[in-house]
């Protein structure tokens, strides 16, 4: 059976279709929720924040940008999870593989006493794309990779294998009205295009998958690897403690399957050296993962 994906010429149509089968009865139960009672949360459709997404293409072009997750120091990685599709759309639509990745959740949105909404988002994906490269980052669009390839990888060579990841993410910001338009994550939060009365409060994911390992990280490249990645970011937590840099769970690990973890620098024991010479670990924040686009 076709995937939806091919029945769409373009990215956001795309994403629409791997949906369209949530957007009827989100649009129903909205409309049913708003007339019963319009001060309470209301249920607004998916598509509303997928279709959202994806609005620039600077950081791996031509592909649509989107959020990736770094982890401490001293295994630095940078992960990428395709959370909302686009990749998976945008090769779909120009003769790149077709990788099966489903998309699922809500979206509900709290009318808050300022005026504003608070806008929980959830978000669960089947083959997400996945890959994985070591930090610090010369160029996010070329870098050699520790796990799977990137999306551009897989246009140039759709017979190439790629890392896929089932996917769990949790998005809660504040937006400048109910039914305001919701944002681009990267536009708002990473390039600080946010509107006035839009704040990021908590992104959360949970990932993962399996792909092929590359030779940087210290195996035959193409070996069979598994990929486990979560990353917590609450920012409207008490500032102490394990949520100090706002994020309390940060772990981006790859090994191949059956064995053990793989450092970023392809040595398991320069891993084990750094931690028994008691280096200072670099911690994740919100700032530092923007930093990584820039």
């Amino acid at each position: 059976m076709q995937s939806p994906l091919r029945r769409f010429q373009n990215v956001s149509l795309a994403v629409l279709g791997v949906v369209a089968n949530l957007v009827v009865a989100d649009v129903r139960a909205a409309n049913i929720q708003k007339a019963a009672d319009p001060s309470h949360a209301v249920q607004r459709p998916l598509s509303d924040f997928l279709l959202a997404q994806g609005s620039t293409s600077i950081f791996i072009p031509p592909l649509p940008d989107f959020i990736g997750w770094t982890n401490n120091a001293p295994q630095n990685k940078f992960a990428s999870v395709d959370y909302a599709g686009l990749v998976a759309g945008y090769l779909a639509s120009h003769g790149g593989p077709v990788l099966g990745t489903q998309l699922g959740g809500s979206v509900m949105e709290r009318p808050l006493d300022d005026g504003r909404a608070e806008v929980t988002v959830l978000l669960h994906v089947t083959n997400a794309l996945t890959w994985v490269v070591p930090v610090p980052i010369t160029d996010i669009a070329n870098d050699p990779l520790l796990f799977g390839y990137r999306g551009t990888d897989l246009l140039a060579n759709p017979s190439l294998t790629p890392a896929l990841s089932t996917c769990e993410m949790k998005i809660v910001f504040t937006n400048p009205a109910p039914g305001a338009p919701l944002p681009d994550l990267v536009t708002a939060f990473i390039l600080g295009g946010a509107s006035p009365g839009q704040e990021l409060l908590a992104v959360l994911i949970n990932a993962a998958g399996s792909g092929p390992l590359r030779a940087l990280a210290g195996v035959p490249d193409g070996t069979n690897g598994r990929f486990f990645l979560i990353n917590n970011g609450v920012f409207h937590a008490s500032g102490k403690g394990g949520t100090a840099d706002g994020f309390p769970a940060e772990v981006i690990n790859l090994r191949p399957a059956g064995n053990a973890i793989v450092s970023s620098g392809g040595e398991l024991s320069r891993f084990s050296a750094a931690a028994s010479a008691g280096a200072t670990p670099q911690r994740t924040t919100w700032g530092r993962i923007k930093a990584l686009y820039r």
